[in-house]
């Protein structure tokens, strides 16, 4: 199962606090997920709102908890996951 928007955004939290984060770094803490699932992770999450990914010259991607992402984690407050049809 692919990580949730709050186990996401407590990683960015944890390396960075209210700063952006190289994006290998969250991947890194996700040992045992794939490339691709944390890429639909980190993808889901931005769209909500939640995150913000920014990428430097060269290319590199940096995720920093959004306003609205801090929000949800202070009040605890998350969207529910969304299974996939077939997948019950």
């Amino acid at each position: 199962m692919i990580p949730s928007d709050e186990e996401i955004l407590r990683a960015i939290v944890a390396l960075g606090d209210d700063g952006f984060v190289p994006r290998h770094q969250i991947v890194a803490r996700f040992r045992g997920q794939g490339e691709r699932d944390m890429r639909r992770a980190i993808t889901r999450t931005a769209r909500r709102g939640l995150l913000l990914d920014r990428k430097d010259p060269a290319g590199r991607s940096f995720l920093a908890v959004s306003s609205e992402g801090w929000e949800a984690l202070r009040s605890g407050v998350f969207e529910p996951r969304r299974m996939r049809a077939g997948s019950e």
